[in-house]
């Protein structure tokens, strides 16, 4: 019979490994630890002793060691961000649209180990089952007027994501700094560290191995940050690449009406053009979206709540695909309500206009607009022009023109006369904007009232004055 084994007593348990593999401490003073918060261990929930008040402790992940003597470079610029970023946190505190700081470690002077803020929810929690596209925009709007704000300082976030915009104190904040570019040099991620997630990051980001400032990369992925809210059914994750309002995948329709969603369609696809100088800057895409919502934030009935699963699928159909061609269709879609508009303040008739300029007639515009020569001819514009004119009414009629030349501007002229016609009066040509912008909508809107405006203030004082006096309404 063979001798049986001697059992070997257990092993002492082992004390789980923590970061850097030696025990670490979260105890900080004025704070009591009350573990960690998701996946990060440095980032702890923690409670005031003086107040009772619940936050959140963000520690430097790797903290210097006592008797220590060299760093890496890699562990030296971590270290460096986690500084800069407490310390930009503590200048900006009472930002608006930036998470506050309640508290910062006052030990170790310029390199701060630690802050505490208040525990926020995600911004996702700040909308429900009736929620509409309209809410959505308005936060995001909120936070495009704080970016725009920070990109005038030099500052990006250049990690901008549904995981880092919460909602504190009734409105949305931005939070965690931790690869911003700030104004000084050494807030810059350093080559080779990892820029956030790829569905939300601008092209030029995923390539630049951190030596971009991203000076418009947060629009990129705030514009995909948009998406994503708008679509809580579709996952955590918008699709890759420009937004195209033609493509099924980045279709807005089961949010509300079509001219509404397309409209902000657009302004998704000039937020994540592909090259940085063709997108829009942080600004205008402020103002763009202000626009949008100035348009339809009044328009509940025009939505479906967001939570709600759509029965249907609509395309955009085949007739949308090269970017001229888009140009000028949602151009001239602008311009066709303020023609009849002013067709019917000098005429009487909304359908009383045409298209199309007739050079043999002596149509053209007979004002100086001051456009710088391209050609021999002069300015010739690269995308052609949209020329739409009322019928003559007592010898005189009413232009409107809109001029592409990658932007578009409008002018407005009254001719008098018959060929050859001659000024009579105008309006414009205004700013440059881009195509099928809302602020390029109101634009032409504005226009269209100055020039109907002005054709009642001439009718009424050449109008025979008495009972027999007839009234035009628009």
């Amino acid at each position: 019979m063979s001798a049986q084994p001697v059992p070997r007593p257990p092993l002492p348990r082992q004390p789980a490994k923590v970061p850097n593999g030696s025990k670490r401490s979260y105890d900080v003073p004025r704070w009591r630890d009350e573990g960690r918060l998701g996946g990060k261990e440095f980032v702890r929930k923690a409670t005031e002793e003086s107040s009772g008040r619940q936050g959140i402790v963000k520690h430097l992940s790797d903290p210097p060691r006592r008797g220590e003597r060299a760093v890496n470079k890699k562990r030296h610029a971590r270290r460096q961000r986690f500084y800069d970023e407490a310390l930009y946190m503590q200048r900006m505190n009472g930002t608006p649209g930036i998470l506050p700081i309640w508290d910062i470690d006052d030990t170790h002077g310029a390199t701060p180990h630690w802050y505490a803020m208040p525990r926020a929810e995600p911004l996702t929690d700040a909308f429900s089952e009736t929620s509409t596209v309209v809410d959505v925009v308005t936060h995001i709007t909120a936070l495009a007027r704080t970016l725009a704000a920070l990109a005038e300082q030099d500052t990006y976030h250049r990690d901008i994501k549904p995981d880092n915009l919460l909602w504190h104190d009734g409105a949305p904040v931005l939070a965690d700094f931790g690869i911003a570019a700030f104004a000084q040099p050494a807030g810059l991620t350093q080559q080779g560290e990892k820029l956030g997630p790829a569905n939300f990051i601008a092209p030029e980001m995923r390539q630049a191995g951190g030596n971009h400032r991203g000076e418009r990369a947060d629009v990129y992925s705030l514009a995909k940050t948009l998406f994503v809210l708008a679509h809580p059914r579709r996952g955590p994750y918008p699709p890759e690449g420009t937004h195209r309002v033609d493509a099924e995948e980045y279709s807005l329709a089961t949010l509300g009406s079509r001219n509404a969603t397309l409209t902000l369609g657009h302004v998704l696809e000039a937020a994540t053009q592909f090259r940085v100088h063709d997108r829009l800057t942080m600004a205008d895409f402020h103002a763009e979206l202000q626009a949008w919502l100035d348009s339809y934030a009044s328009k509940a009935d025009l939505f479906r709540p967001i939570g709600r699963r759509a029965s249907f699928r609509i395309g955009w159909g085949p007739d949308l695909f090269d970017r001229q061609r888009r140009d000028e269709e949602a151009t001239r879609a602008m311009m066709m309500p303020c023609i009849r508009r002013i067709a019917e303040a000098l005429t009487g008739d909304t359908s009383a206009w045409s298209e199309g300029i007739d050079h043999d007639s002596g149509d053209r515009s007979l004002g100086d607009y001051a456009w710088t020569p391209n050609s021999e001819e002069g300015f010739i514009p690269d995308g052609g022009t949209i020329w739409l004119a009322t019928h003559p009414h007592d010898g005189q009629r009413i232009v409107l023109q809109a001029v592409l030349n990658h932007d578009v501007c409008f002018l407005a002229e009254a001719q008098r006369s018959g060929s050859p016609w001659t000024l009579e009066q105008q309006w414009g040509h205004t700013p440059w904007h881009r195509p099928r912008m809302p602020r390029t909508n109101d634009q032409i809107q504005q226009l269209a009232n100055e020039v109907v405006s002005w054709i009642h203030r001439t009718d009424s004082s050449l109008a025979p004055k008495g009972p027999e006096q007839s009234t035009l309404t628009t």
